[in-house]
């Protein structure tokens, strides 16, 4: 079944435009044809009229009937409008015929005594005219007694000719119309494309700037200063814009003011607990204390986390960056992490590690390794396998960094909701032996991978494990100011040294 709604706004413009075209051409060819047939019929009135009031003014100088000379006389006279082929017939007004024309057609056509109007009679176009013409009456009939030689009688005058020349003429004004027509079928579609295309060229270019705006930013959608639909429609996206961007503002202020605002009695709290668990390190009390600094260093962390999803929900994309050598990042992330996957019985190999330099700050980057390393490690079971690989891609100058396990793996339904703040899949997981996470670590990843326009992708499966990719634009690895990072070791054929 035809889905109209599912097609683009040009391609329902273009066909919209084709159908009212195609629409428009054959009203104004079938109008066309119409006019054209109703003067060529108005000429062709006209000149019978002239013509009848012609034979009128002839036919009242002559005496009936006719002899050689005056039917001579008046078929010459009628052969002047050679264009109409006209003819001539008279009868009387019982119908009779007394006189035709040469070019009268035969058998005589039939007469309407009572409409002087013009009417098409067989195939002609006729006029009806009353007159009285003179009558010679013999001297030696009993008619001529008490006459002088001559009579008035009234008879019809009809002058007609035939309407073929009119469908002549509509035939060749159809040789015209018909390849105009055609031409319109095939020529209408391209442009309708193209003049969709054009009407539409202001909503492409505003879904554009639109698509390229982030809250992050204070850019807004350009106006045409015409006034018209669309720069209305880009008034109220901006006004959106900014009512959003303060809701946003405020929001991040309000994470980022509750997050000072706990740090600094989450320190007094874990300073004192630590002072008081060294005296106290034994018996059920030294587990309870345990207990609380394993809380506050929990909370400590997504207070942390907080700071640093404000930090980049609401950095501008002109804020402090430089150069990074994001390979060595990696690296380090590796170094890390060793001991952690060493402990829980993970392999955590590291088989391609290109060269790539990213434009970005060094803490978010690194935050991105060790976010998604420390993930894989934390939901891999004892004897999992994580592969860690950076490539870079110099004709599209950008790196791909995958981070790949073995471990629990991520549900249909949950996969949708990674990146929302504190969401934390349960599927799968042990939460006696599965250390307890934020929810917020991912959705720092991905706002960090959008403010540097890259692109995040989730595989996974229940029970078979996970895979991301983060695509990042890169930059050549000469540009100054690439500041070097301390490298603990290096990371080849899957083995440091």
């Amino acid at each position: 079944m035809f889905a109209w709604s599912k097609l683009k706004m040009t391609t329902k413009a273009a066909v919209i435009l084709v159908l009212a075209t195609w629409t428009s051409a054959a009203l104004i060819g079938l109008a066309s044809r119409a006019s054209f047939q109703w003067l060529v019929l108005s000429q062709i009135d006209r000149e019978l009229i002239d013509v009848a009031k012609d034979f009128q003014a002839v036919l009242r100088n002559e005496t009936l009937p006719f002899d050689e000379v005056q039917s001579d006389r008046l078929n010459r006279r009628i052969s002047i409008h050679p264009v109409y082929r006209h003819f001539l017939n008279i009868v009387d007004p019982k119908g009779n015929t007394l006189w035709s024309s040469l070019s009268a057609p035969s058998p005589i056509l039939g007469v309407d005594r009572q409409n002087p109007a013009i009417q098409e009679i067989g195939g002609y176009r006729t006029v009806h005219r009353k007159l009285d013409i003179a009558r010679s009456v013999p001297l030696d009939t009993p008619e001529s007694i008490g006459r002088i030689g001559s009579d008035v009688q009234t008879v019809i005058l009809q002058v007609g000719c035939p309407t073929d020349l009119l469908a002549i003429a509509m035939q060749e004004l159809d040789r015209w119309i018909l390849p105009l027509v055609g031409g319109l079928i095939f020529l209408v579609p391209p442009l309708a494309w193209l003049v969709a295309r054009w009407l539409l060229a202001p909503l492409q270019s505003l879904a554009k700037q639109t698509d390229r705006i982030f809250l992050s930013e204070d850019r807004t959608i350009e106006r045409n200063g015409n006034r018209d639909e669309i720069d209305r429609l880009a008034s109220t996206i901006n006004g959106l814009l900014e009512r959003t961007r303060s809701h946003v503002r405020n929001n991040e202020d309000w994470i980022a003011n509750s997050a000072h605002q706990l740090r600094g009695p989450l320190a007094a709290i874990m300073s004192n607990v630590e002072v008081v668990s060294n005296r106290i390190s034994d018996g059920k009390s030294g587990e309870m204390l345990e207990k609380v600094i394993t809380e506050c260093n929990y909370l400590n962390k997504i207070v942390n986390q907080l700071l640093l999803l404000g930090e980049v929900s609401s950095e501008n994309h002109s804020a402090i960056k430089q150069p990074v050598p994001w390979d060595r990042q990696v690296k380090q992330a590796m170094d890390l992490f060793e001991a952690l996957a060493s402990e829980k019985g993970i392999q955590v190999d590291l088989p391609n590690c290109e060269s790539a330099v990213v434009i970005a700050n060094p803490v978010h980057l690194r935050f991105i390794v060790q976010n998604l390393i420390e993930n894989a490690i934390k939901y891999t079971e004892s004897g999992g396998r994580i592969w860690v690989s950076l490539s870079s891609d110099n004709t599209r100058s950008t790196c791909r960094l995958v981070v790949k396990d073995t471990g629990i793996g991520i549900s249909k339904n949950d996969q949708q909701k990674i990146g929302n703040r504190f969401f934390r899949s349960n599927t799968g997981r042990n939460p006696t032996t599965t250390p307890r996470g934020s929810g917020l670590g991912l959705s720092i990843v991905l706002n960090i991978v959008e403010s540097l326009k890259g692109s995040f992708e989730l595989e996974s499966e229940l029970g078979q494990g996970t895979q991301i990719t983060i695509i990042l634009p890169t930059v050549s690895a000469d540009t100054e100011s690439v500041k070097p990072i301390p490298n603990k070791g290096s990371w080849v054929n899957n083995h440091r040294i």
